[in-house]
């Protein structure tokens, strides 16, 4: 007689959960629901639960909602880590380290050849002058000097005034030279940046919204699509112990009552946070020098790169014997180091210049957005929502990521209208509205190591 078959109860540690759900949704498009991860992984219900949050922590993913309210939980369906690194950031890491390390070498080389080269050049063109001037007066020639143009171009020609030629004197310079000479050559210093920045400001957000944010409250900071916002919020719910909710009108609120609570006492000053169009990118500049000062260098340099095909010929005609290593030392590496000087200035400011129409895309795009929004999302011209060329071509290319579809009014004109962004900024507020202002209390202190 065979064995009664039975359902039996079994246990399942977090790590074994998270395993056969994973299998189970693999191959099957990364799109689901709760029912749906339940009936093909055979785990009980609060098990499936607790593993779809583990694997939303785990995965790139987004949560949507049906008009019923159902959570549809969509995977990447290649199931990419959060933490996976693409290979465009590790070429850029790379690229990023390859820059610091060049940077930090070339710098050094800065300190240590420019001056020293510098002064080398400056000895060379005396001894070359005063073996010249010997020989003209042996010779008894009275012709001009073939050096006085570099004089000239350092300010100290030949004045033809009765009196002495006067250099004005020079204010106190507001930085060393040698810091000056590093802005020359890779642009002026960046400030410190807070790496959780954009997080400290979407957190204050979601605190001052009630603790209640929709994907339209990213992209309205932020600049995103819904998609990446979409994507995003997931990641905030993870990190910062948030839930998703649905509203009687299918809008997801991304939930974070826990953010709410604070002990701090009276009206705090709130923080700032900027909206999309508050971010606008603007061209680095390209030193932080005055002109007079990049002038100066430039001439600095210039005589240090003309003066082996000018100064050192003419002095090592002149030496009885040749310097070991003279064709390197004297010739190659500073012709070298010279041009670097110019070549590295001459290429940030080609590659600013190649990113300057991405970054007037990215601009005339939150620009539209600020068009968008202060409408609540509802239908208006292409003049009304994007006057610039720019912002229109935006507005072409980004209807589709911003929930936009084209209406006809009922004069036959074409309009552009946002109805997810009007949805979810009229079910968000909502939301908002019923929030309990007791989520802010954190309770009553029962015990305190001051007492």
């Amino acid at each position: 007689m065979g064995a009664e078959t039975t359902f039996e109860t079994k246990s399942y540690s977090e790590h074994e959960a998270r395993r056969i759900l994973l299998e189970a949704l693999k191959g099957q498009g990364g799109q689901l629901t709760k029912a749906d991860a339940v009936a093909k992984s055979g785990l009980p219900v609060p098990v499936a639960e607790d593993a779809l949050g583990g694997l939303l922590k785990e995965f790139r993913s987004h949560v949507a909602a049906t008009e019923s309210g159902e959570l549809i939980y969509q995977f990447d369906p290649s199931f990419t880590r959060r933490d996976a690194v693409q290979l465009r950031e590790k070429l850029a890491k790379a690229g990023d380290a390859l820059w610091r390390g060049f940077t930090f070498l070339f710098k050094i080389s800065i300190v240590t050849t420019l001056v020293v080269y510098f002064v080398a050049f400056v000895v060379m063109l005396i001894a070359v002058l005063f073996a010249r001037r010997s020989s003209d007066d042996r010779d008894g020639g009275g012709d001009m000097d073939f050096t006085w143009p570099l004089f000239w171009m350092w300010g100290w020609g030949p004045s033809y005034d009765s009196g002495p030629y006067r250099r004005p004197r020079r204010r106190r310079p507001d930085k060393p030279l040698y810091k000056k000479v590093f802005e020359f050559v890779f642009g002026p210093p960046k400030p410190p940046v807070d790496p959780l920045a954009d997080e400290k400001e979407v957190l204050a957000h979601i605190r001052q919204k009630n603790g209640r944010i929709a994907a339209v409250d990213l992209v309205m900071l932020m600049g995103w699509d819904f998609a990446r916002a979409e994507e995003e919020a997931t990641r905030l719910l993870v990190n910062y112990g948030g839930e998703p909710e649905v509203t009687d009108d299918g809008v997801v609120v991304y939930v974070f009552k826990d953010i709410r609570k604070t002990a701090e006492e009276g009206q705090q000053p709130e923080p700032i946070v900027r909206r999309a169009w508050e971010r606008l990118e603007s061209r680095p500049p390209l030193t932080g020098n005055r002109t007079g000062t990049n002038v100066a260098i430039s001439l600095f340099n210039g005589f240090n790169l003309l003066a082996p095909l000018w100064i050192v010929p003419a002095f090592e005609a002149r030496l009885s014997a040749p310097i070991p290593g003279q064709e390197f030392l004297l010739h190659d590496y500073p012709l070298v180091f010279s041009s670097l000087l110019f070549a590295v200035p001459l290429g940030r400011w080609l590659v600013e210049r190649a990113r300057e129409p991405g970054r007037r895309r990215r601009n005339a795009r939150r620009r539209l957005l600020q068009s968008v929004l202060a409408r609540q999302g509802r239908a208006a011209s292409v003049e009304e929502l994007a006057p610039e060329p720019a912002e229109a071509e935006a507005l072409s290319k980004s209807l589709v990521a911003l929930g936009g579809d084209v209406v006809t009014d009922d004069s036959g004109q074409i309009r552009y209208d946002f109805p997810r962004i009007r949805e979810e900024l009229e079910g968000i507020e909502k939301a908002r509205n019923q929030a309990s202002g007791r989520e802010r209390d954190p309770g009553a202190i029962v015990f305190s190591s001051k007492d």
